[in-house]
């Protein structure tokens, strides 16, 4: 009934609800249509007719307004206004810093201007000044708005909502159907005074601004013929993940895997991941390069390191991902990367580890395995507690107007079929940047979903910054060449409010210069790359140990072992009902045991039984594995009359045995594989097998098997 009557103050929808359930037959109909969740905005557009003629609506519901004394009533539309805002703010929300999307909204900044009629509709109309400075009841079970006043005048009830959800945040989120998040949600961003960040916080995060963008200037200055795919127009990128890194790990989380795009990349590996800037300069010197590929590496390769952060003084292990020019698809497998590290560590509800996806907002929009990531983030066997999508939106996808490059209203539409809160936020207001961040962080460690912080910035130079984008984008960019980087921006606001002085700025940007400088000539006396610098995964001890002389030991097993394992594989488990197929199975296998034979299903068995016992981790997926396509496996046998009741027959053979993962995948193949991909890279003593049923389900996923390579 909650949804039905969302538009509506609850005391009054109580009543009204009374009041219908007891209306006598000449209006069941009108029940009906009431109750039917198909027509939840039924009863409020019936009323709304009402008020604007009383003989539009049919004859019961004029007497039922008129003879409960509804006429005129203002607390309908109020709540009703509320409510359009937190659900259509965002769609006007004045989140550009260039000021080309939805220019006419900055004049509601600080006003009691109504929104426009996309957001609010029909539920102001005709409101006068006097309506203004009337006070309204604010009803607790729907808004927190007023903090700790029970009532308001409804100039200030626009006011706060043109600021909260018109302002340089476009929030989505009512679409999310669990009441707890939603109130959670609302007391972040409605309650007066919830923003606010203490100076020495803002001084933090003006030193991440500070380093983001002088790093971009310095390698401008040195690298100008270089193609860097800068991160100009979208620096609070930086301190928004540092935000999100020290936020996590105030909740305990020990450590982060970054899927990067090439946008930004070098920033994030020297700024957010504290790689040492002479071994990322090392890469731009003409090194040769035969049988490692092109010299591009600089944005495609990753790293791992250990950063300490500042602020809370608590450490985090760091890995980015390498990945190729095919954008997404380093996606599913920083979730399954992420998913292995926390099955190893037994940290199956995500709280020590977490995958943060970097997007571009045409790569987000335009690619279809963003879509087939995001539906792995709450199966079993897939889920790493929530991911933290970071959208570095240049409003621009190469050279294509987002016009032209999506249908949806934002390019982050992709995340509403998880219930994910998105948080679109202005990139030169690096406060609210570093606010939603913390949000995020927090939002995923406690509710454990997906998190999507969209960045709306600018690109200041074109695709790559060999490009000439007046080409093709001649207005944006005669808007950008005039408008000042956020560092500016946001040091002039800061030394207006007393924040921070002149001899802090020029004491912390020569600081950091100074440092660019030595890293920068260190650079030059090295002349070749130490390719461990560049792994995201720290597999040393494995390296170390190899030794291509040693003589391969035995793989046989023992005849015990075998026995053991073949008897488990052909016996019914206790405790389930398998259905007559399964025993039929069951049986031929004990015939083959009896002649001494095996077939394919056997040895499969035999070779991964047998790896659990020496405890490796074995991990198998795709659609079908569990019984297997022509139902010749049959690892996991269900019960066939009580549901969610099943026996995995290879777990518990030998005492103390490595886990056996055997699940069925979905309907995917890029990025299930991607994944399995990824969950491969972590441990050495993991055997990850995807199951392709036919050849033309791997044709899907030709990208991952070239990563692969």
């Amino acid at each position: 009934m909650f949804y039905i009557l969302r538009s509506f103050k609850v005391s009054n929808c109580k009543y009204i609800f009374r009041k219908i359930i007891t209306m006598n037959t000449s209006i069941k109909r009108q029940k009906e249509t009431f109750l039917n969740p198909g027509n939840g905005i039924f009863l409020e557009e019936t009323y709304n007719s009402w008020l604007r003629d009383p003989q539009s609506v049919e004859k019961s519901w004029d007497n039922y307004f008129r003879s409960n004394n509804f006429s005129g009533q203002k607390p309908l539309d109020i709540d009703a206004t509320i409510r359009a805002y937190q659900a259509r703010g965002h769609l006007i929300a004045d989140i550009d810093p260039l000021g080309i999307q939805n220019p006419e909204v900055a004049k509601l900044q600080g006003t009691p201007d109504p929104a426009p009629a996309v957001v609010v509709r029909r539920h102001l109309e005709g409101v006068t000044e006097a309506d203004l400075e009337k006070k309204y009841t604010l009803p607790s079970s729907l808004t927190v708005i007023g903090g700790t006043e029970k009532s308001l005048k409804l100039r200030e009830i626009l006011t706060r909502l043109n600021k909260i959800y018109c302002g340089h945040l476009g929030l989505e989120y009512t679409y999310i159907p669990d009441f707890e998040v939603l109130d959670w949600l609302r007391h972040k961003f409605e309650v007066p005074g919830a923003w606010e960040l203490s100076g020495d916080h803002r001084k933090y995060i003006w030193q991440n601004v500070m380093r983001a963008v002088t790093f971009e200037s310095f390698l401008a200055k040195k690298y100008g013929a270089e193609k860097r795919f800068g991160l100009e127009g979208c620096e609070s990128f930086v301190p928004a993940i540092v935000q999100c890194f020290e936020s996590s790990a105030e909740h305990g989380v020990e450590a982060a895997v970054i899927g990067m795009a090439h946008r930004g990349r070098l920033n994030t590996l020297v700024n957010i991941c504290s790689k040492p800037m002479h071994q990322l300069f090392v890469q731009f010197n003409p090194i040769p390069m035969e049988g490692l590929g092109s010299g591009d590496v600089k944005y495609h390769l990753g790293t791992h390191s250990e950063r300490l952060l500042e602020r809370s003084g608590k450490k985090i292990r760091v890995a980015v991902l390498g990945n190729p020019s095919h954008l997404e698809a380093v996606s599913p497998l920083v979730v399954g990367r992420v998913r292995a590290e926390q099955v190893v560590h037994q940290d199956f509800e995500g709280k020590k580890s977490m995958a943060v996806l970097v997007h571009g907002d045409a790569a987000f929009a335009g690619q279809g395995i963003c879509y087939e990531t995001m539906h792995l983030t709450n199966l079993p066997d897939y889920t790493t507690g929530g991911v933290i999508h970071a959208v570095i939106n240049n409003q621009i996808g190469f050279t294509t107007d987002p016009r032209y490059s999506r249908s949806s209203t934002h390019c982050t539409d992709v995340a509403r079929v998880v219930n994910a809160p998105i948080f679109h936020v202005h990139a030169d207001d690096p406060d609210l940047v570093a606010y939603c961040s913390k949000v995020a962080a927090e939002y995923r460690t406690i509710y454990h979903n997906d998190v999507v912080l969209d960045i709306v910035g600018y690109r200041r130079n074109g695709h790559n910054e060999m490009d000439e984008p007046m080409l093709t984008q001649p207005l944006m960019y005669k808007c950008i060449k005039s408008h000042p980087n956020v560092l500016k921006i946001y040091s002039d606001k800061l030394l207006k409010e007393g924040i921070i002085d002149e001899d802090f700025i020029k004491k912390e940007t020569n600081e950091y210069l100074e440092h660019c400088e030595s890293e920068f000539k260190k650079a030059q006396t090295i002349s070749a790359m130490q390719m461990s610098d560049w792994h995201d995964v720290p597999w040393s001890e494995f390296f170390a140990n190899q030794n291509p002389m040693k003589k391969i030991p035995p793989t046989g097993i023992s005849t015990a072992d075998i026995k053991k394992i073949v008897t488990a594989f052909s016996t019914s488990p206790e405790g389930i009902e398998p259905h007559a197929q399964v025993f039929r199975v069951l049986e031929r296998r004990k015939k083959l045991i009896d002649q001494e034979r095996f077939d394919w299903a056997m040895g499969e068995a035999l070779a991964i039984a047998s790896l659990l016992k020496e405890g490796c981790h074995v991990r198998l997926s795709g659609q079908d594995v569990e019984r297997g396509t022509f139902s010749h496996r049959i690892h996991i046998i269900h019960d066939q009359s009580r549901d969610k009741t099943w026996k995995n027959i290879l777990h518990d053979i030998f005492p103390n045995q490595a886990l056996y993962t055997v699940t069925n995948s979905p309907l995917s193949e890029f990025g299930v594989l991607g994944f399995e991909l990824g969950y491969s890279a972590y441990d050495h003593n993991t055997l990850t097998l995807w199951e392709a049923q036919f050849g033309d389900f791997a044709n899907n996923c030709q990208v991952n098997f070239l990563k692969s390579l």
